[in-house]
């Protein structure tokens, strides 16, 4: 046995965690008091929206606030809670377009800024998202979502400790918001805290039991601390809620490997990679599988493509340096195994299958001392 298997986590905290992200109406329908039958047509088509927005019937709302605009065109708040309807049906344009028209008939509706600083944050517009969400804060400093919001801008933008601050300070605000719980823990994992991103992932799904980015962030820090169990229990329940997320597959296939499942640890990561090839560390996974597996020339393909996409990632090195052992290519095993150690001198796999090569050349004296750093980092080693 030339070589062994170390378990697998995300090779990059930014890689795996995800971002909540939604808008709802900030703090409830507000309503204008006005004076006429028309008036009172247009709130109750305001209040029936409200009715059908809270219970998640988005086509039902936006039919409600429609009504509210003809028989009101000037009624900004229909048009800023009809943007939040078409936010979360993920029609991001018309989002924006609404919420546009609300600023221009009231230029101080702070629900409006927020609502607009979600869409712009979903579609990667983070500066844009802060700007509107700062904006929104001038006007109301009580908005709860503008906070959360902004953070998750901040969070996006490597700013953890500004997304802990905003998340934090809306959870003042609102103490039942899971989207701030959620938007800290993945500023949490990001930082490595995993207990605090276990913690505030628990509280977002006792706040919203349906959020499902908040099972897939436990999940992934459920796998950085080895409760392999755990993360394939959260990735379930997140893909049970939403089956299009390449990122629970990735998570629940890497902790498959962990627990020896291969085949169907294979058969996750083919679909993470189906629903979206850009997952770079799912490569490096997958290659492990398929050499635990026997599968040399697949697992090669798969390292060769990780360590493409991305060359700062040191198992892929690690774990392709066992092939090279296979084929008794020592030379490139000891280049792989170095690049592996300068990219994470603690990486005990590398040592030990770069001093396997040395020994192979006879190179006893370097053989020696991987050896010995590799069962200083890893005792198990010397268990084989």
């Amino acid at each position: 046995m030339f070589f062994r298997f170390a378990r697998l986590q995300s090779w990059s905290w930014r890689r795996v965690v995800d971002v909540a992200i939604v808008l709802t109406v900030s703090a409830g329908i507000v309503f204008s008091i006005v004076h006429g039958q028309s008036g009172k047509k247009r709130d109750l088509h305001l209040s029936h929206g409200q009715g059908y927005f809270s219970s998640r019937d988005y086509d039902r709302a936006i039919a409600e606030f429609t009504e509210a605009i003809q028989l009101d065109p000037k009624c900004a708040l229909a048009y800023a809670n009809r943007a939040s309807c078409f936010f979360n049906q993920g029609d991001l344009e018309h989002a924006i377009d609404d919420s546009n028209r609300a600023l221009e008939l009231d230029p101080r509706l702070a629900a409006a800024y927020a609502n607009r600083g979600g869409a712009y944050l979903n579609r990667g517009e983070n500066d844009r998202a802060i700007a509107d969400c700062s904006r929104a804060l001038e006007l109301d400093p009580s908005s709860a979502l503008a906070l959360a919001n902004r953070g998750a801008a901040y969070l996006n933008k490597g700013d953890l400790d500004g997304a802990i601050a905003d998340c934090t300070r809306a959870l003042e605000l609102d103490p039942h918001l899971g989207l701030a719980f959620a938007n800290r823990a993945a500023a949490y994992f990001n930082k490595g805290k995993l207990e605090q991103t276990i913690a505030d992932c628990s509280q977002a799904l006792r706040c919203d039991p349906v959020l499902a980015v908040a099972y897939l962030n436990r999940a992934a820090a459920f796998l950085s601390i080895g409760d392999s169990e755990s993360a394939i229990r959260d990735c379930d329940q997140a893909l049970r809620l939403n089956p299009n997320q390449p990122r629970a597959f990735a998570i629940r296939g890497t902790a498959r490997f962990n627990k020896g499942e291969d085949v169907q640890g294979l058969e996750d990561d083919d679909e993470a990679l189906r629903r979206d090839p850009n997952l770079t560390f799912v490569y490096a996974n997958r290659g492990a599988a398929h050499l635990r597996l026997g599968d040399a020339e697949k697992a090669l393909q798969d390292f060769n493509q990780a360590i493409e996409r991305e060359p700062h990632m040191p198992a892929a090195y690690a774990y392709r340096s066992a092939i090279f052992l296979r084929k008794h290519d020592y030379k490139q095993v000891i280049a792989d195994c170095t690049r592996a150690i300068e990219l994470d001198p603690q990486l005990a796999l590398a040592y030990w299958n770069r001093g396997i090569a040395y020994a192979r050349q006879d190179d006893r004296k370097h053989a020696e001392a991987d050896q010995k750093k590799a069962l200083e980092l890893d005792p198990s080693f010397g268990e084989q």
